[in-house]
């Protein structure tokens, strides 16, 4: 693969810009750390934490070769660098570049559709017991409806797609939802 091109999606995988110093990559490395670690980030598989250490180390090497380059904007294409100033800059520079890999773009939004749904649910339970039967909790009504489409989504990846990165999270997360259509 082109140096520059892997340079470059190592950037956007850290959410960095072209003149990222040590310290930026440490930040950023130690945020995703959390997010991806399969023990206690968002996802069972590791195959997200070990695309982070590939990046990580790219630009750590990147850094050791070309220390002086950093800050220079010619050697990395302007289109495809991020803006440094601000955490919104960022999240919304990586939430408009599409994925290379389209089953990874769909796991992802049912992934972020499932966060916000369950969160949404336990404010409207504010600090309620948790109660599983539809009888007792309109709550948990509105949640099953909601969650169907994110359901859907998981069971047509590892049914389109079972050797896919991630048919193992989708089907993870099949298992790990079904709490919350119990037997009544």
């Amino acid at each position: 693969m082109d140096k520059k091109l892997l340079l470059n999606d190592s950037l956007h995988f850290l959410g960095l810009s072209s003149g990222f110093t040590e310290s930026d990559l440490k930040d950023s490395y130690h945020k995703l750390a959390k997010k991806y670690h399969p023990d206690s980030g968002e996802f069972t598989s590791d195959v997200m934490f070990v695309e982070l250490n590939k990046h990580y180390e790219n630009l750590k090497e990147f850094l050791l070769i070309h220390p002086e380059e950093t800050n220079a904007e010619t050697n990395i294409n302007s289109e495809v660098s991020h803006p440094k100033n601000t955490n919104q800059s960022t999240k919304e520079t990586l939430e408009n570049k599409p994925s290379k890999d389209p089953i990874f773009q769909e796991y992802k939004l049912a992934k972020e559709k499932e966060t916000e749904v369950i969160l949404r649910y336990y404010e409207k339970r504010n600090l309620h017991p948790i109660e599983l039967s539809t009888a007792l909790n309109k709550e948990l009504v509105q949640l099953q409806k909601e969650l169907e489409p994110v359901l859907q989504v998981y069971a047509n990846i590892l049914k389109q797609h079972p050797s896919s990165l991630w048919a193992n999270d989708a089907k993870n997360s099949l298992d790990r939802l079904r709490v919350w259509w119990s037997k009544e």
